[in-house]
């Protein structure tokens, strides 16, 4: 089978691997369509904490079963699923308390420890596996990952009915998370970006407001036209950012940090001590969430297919990645269809 290698920065080369048998308890999947996250693309900059070379990246995945292990009974051959892409080590106090996603030894699809789904066929822990209803295509199916992200942040946040909240970046995760903040019963949902696109997008899927950054301050639009808001999520790792959300929060707000920063934040916690904001970090999800994310796809509420309109055979990976860094032709998440190549 072909694979995409991540050999090293900003290189990943195709080769011939072996197509993988299932053990007992796996399942060797043909992947259909699979994303690429941002958090590839600071894997392919090398700035990613623990994605590096040599891996086969890839952790948003839509397959087809073709092999199952003698302990596998839940799933048949030919079923269309997903992948929940990590699991804990089972032993530690985070696991003991369900919190897998925080397990220091977790295994993590796309790493050197489990090779990921820039390949046509992968194996995976029949655990982690989630079967696709018949009614989702492949290709808004792919989205349930990273809107089991938003899901997990929303939760974090405890967004209620008629909560007015902003998300700091309408890239990929941003606009999901809006989608599960106005799932949860958010009224205002304020988006920004420098992208005219991806705001436009936003407004598509729900987003009742967009700001353009490089023309208007979120700060300036926020206070002349909501006021203040209930909760803020920052999925884009700038310090600008940062520094908007304790802003725009209301006193005794929540401020949920989803993203990846690269250098300092400068938190200006004299602000944080004097309105009693709570900053929450939000990683990843748990089986709940993402069961949730699912049940949003299927509702088909919002036009999630415009998110996904840039899609490549994996011969074109190295584009691919280039197009999924520059956002390039209004690309928003960019897929690799490695069956197709």
């Amino acid at each position: 089978m072909k694979a995409a290698l991540f050999d090293e920065i900003d290189s990943i080369t195709l080769i011939d691997k072996d197509i993988p048998e299932a053990k007992p308890n796996e399942a060797v999947l043909k992947v259909i369509t699979t994303g690429i996250c941002g958090s590839e693309i600071h894997a392919y900059k090398g700035t990613h904490p623990f994605r590096k070379p040599p891996s086969v990246l890839g952790h948003e995945a839509v397959g087809i079963i073709e092999k199952l292990g003698s302990d596998v009974s839940d799933f048949n051959i030919g079923d269309t699923v997903t992948i929940e892409p990590h699991y804990g080590c089972g032993e530690c106090r985070e696991c003991l308390a369900g919190d897998y996603h925080l397990c220091n030894q977790k295994t993590v699809l796309g790493t050197k420890k489990w090779d990921g789904s820039f390949a046509e066929y992968m194996a995976v822990p029949a655990s982690t596996m989630y079967k696709l209803p018949e009614s989702l295509s492949p290709s808004v199916g792919v989205l349930a990952e990273p809107l089991a992200v938003g899901v997990h942040a929303v939760k974090k946040a405890d967004v209620q009915k008629g909560d007015k909240v902003a998300v700091l970046g309408a890239g990929p995760i941003g606009l999901l998370t809006a989608v599960a903040a106005r799932s949860a019963g958010a009224e205002t949902i304020c988006i920004t970006d420098a992208l005219e696109h991806n705001l436009a997008a936003g407004k598509k899927i729900g987003a009742t407001d967009a700001v353009n950054v490089k023309e208007e301050s979120i700060v300036d639009y926020v206070h002349e036209h909501v006021g203040s808001v209930d909760k803020v999520f920052v999925t884009i790792g700038l310090k600008s950012a940062a520094d908007e959300a304790l802003h725009i929060v209301k006193k005794k707000g929540k401020i949920v940090s989803i993203a990846i920063f690269e250098g300092d934040t400068g938190i200006d916690l004299n602000k944080v001590f004097m309105s009693e904001i709570e900053i929450i970090g939000s990683s990843m999800y748990v089986k709940e969430d993402f069961e949730q994310a699912i049940s949003i796809l299927q509702e088909d509420k919002y036009p999630l297919d415009i998110l996904t309109k840039h899609q490549f055979p994996m011969d074109e990976i190295n584009t691919a990645m280039s197009v999924a860094q520059t956002k390039k032709d209004g690309a928003i998440k960019v897929l690799i269809n490695p069956s197709h190549s």
